[in-house]
């Protein structure tokens, strides 16, 4: 009688004679048969909800590759007809040519040297690359004495003042190695900045001063803090992570350079003859910029400023186009489409001329270029490869990768 009842359930139920059998089992031995009656409700409806929703993946896979290939297509047309490095005076070799596609960059054959640029992004590299202030002296006193250069140096971590009038009153924590000041504020003691000045023997005094990139955590919330500001200085928006930062590096390297003086044209740096030069890498780029223009602005002679693969710090086209006012002609930043970091903040914008790697070429662009025809160099969305770039990011963004890029030209 029982099995003749366990039979006619599962009859009533619908369902077959050996799924009847799996009711005299314990509940574990029993075989699930994939076209089972006995699902619930809730099964019935994720399974209703996940066949809803394969379409409208599918629908948004397609059209992510149709636009990803499109975009792709756009960009290949447009870096066809880009003026390259090569073309551009950039090596020391001047090719004349009426052609419109390198009339944009004639005007940029005395700008640059390569093997300048070399070894120049090649010092702003040096720092950071050790675990205490006093190895990263001793790296930088080294390098530089092997290559012929008789200046002096100064390594700044911003953790204190420079001079500080109540200096034995100072509370500083000796693990952390940090304290707190009205211009670094709570900063962990690691270089943020290193100097090196010359005198020649022609009485000019030469001063470079390279900024470091992002090593600590307080970096990379530097960088997070991507809402621009209005600036009074300035006069117009720029980055606050790093409009921040650059106050703090120009309040602490101003009683190191030699002061300004006003010449009878009213030129501020030719009668002492004392020249600055700013470089920086990543983070530093971005602010090496900004402090080149708070320093013009307070009567300093600055002559070049170097950006390698640094973000963007300024709001628009009008902040662009009055910025660049502020730099010198010899204004150029190094970047490559695959480091993302150049793209940052997808908002923002950058200063001065562009030598650009992109795939296997490297092209130079002006930065009058950049505000007309060539701003499409410019954008995330075109520009941006996400598969590349998350495989080449990590490489692709050291100082290393853009001297090897670099000496490829030579």
């Amino acid at each position: 009688n029982v099995k003749y009842q366990a039979v006619s359930y599962a009859t009533r139920v619908s369902a077959s004679p050996r799924s009847a059998s799996n009711l005299f089992l314990p509940n574990k031995s029993r075989t699930k048969w994939p076209n089972q009656c006995f699902a619930t409700d809730a099964e019935r409806g994720h399974k209703s909800k996940y066949l809803y929703f394969r379409p409208v993946l599918a629908v948004a896979a397609t059209v992510a590759v149709s636009a990803s290939l499109y975009t792709r297509h756009l960009r290949e047309q447009k870096l066809s007809v880009l003026p390259l490095a090569k073309d551009s005076g950039l090596l020391g070799a001047s090719h004349a040519s009426s052609s419109q596609k390198q009339s944009a960059v004639i005007q940029l054959q005395s700008k640059y040297n390569l093997p300048t640029l070399i070894e120049t992004i090649t010092r702003a590299g040096l720092i950071g690359s050790t675990k205490s202030v006093k190895d990263e002296l001793d790296v930088l006193r080294k390098w530089h004495a092997d290559r012929g250069y008789n200046g002096g140096i100064v390594v700044r971590d911003l953790s204190r003042p420079l001079f500080s009038t109540n200096y034995g009153h100072e509370t500083r924590d000796e693990e952390s190695g940090s304290c707190s000041d009205e211009v670094g504020g709570n900063m962990s003691a690691r270089e943020c900045y290193y100097l090196y000045y010359e005198i020649h023997s022609n009485g000019e005094t030469r001063q470079q001063l390279f900024c470091r990139g992002t090593t600590l955590l307080a970096d990379v919330l530097t960088c997070l803090q991507t809402w621009f500001v209005y600036d009074e200085e300035l006069g117009c928006r720029v980055h606050y992570g790093f409009n921040k930062h650059a106050n703090r590096i120009v309040e602490d390297v101003l009683p190191l350079l030699v002061p300004p003086r006003r010449g009878s044209k009213g030129e501020a740096g030719r009668i002492n003859h004392a020249t600055v030069e700013l470089c920086g890498h990543s983070l530093g780029g971005a602010v090496a910029m900004l402090v080149a223009i708070k320093l013009r602005k307070r009567g300093y002679f600055v002559t070049r400023v170097t950006s390698l693969a640094g973000p963007r710090f300024c709001w628009g086209v009008e902040e662009r186009n009055l910025l660049k006012k502020w730099l010198p002609k010899e204004t150029i930043r190094i970047e490559n489409d695959l480091d993302v970091v150049t793209f940052l903040p997808p908002i923002g914008v950058s200063v001065g001329d562009k030598l650009w790697f992109a795939k296997d070429q490297a092209y130079m662009l002006s930065k009058d270029s950049l505000s007309g025809e060539n701003n499409w160099s410019e954008s995330l969305w075109l520009n941006l490869r996400l598969f590349e770039t998350i495989l080449n990011q990590s490489k692709t963004h050291r100082v290393i990768s853009y001297v090897n890029r670099l000496e490829q030209l030579v």
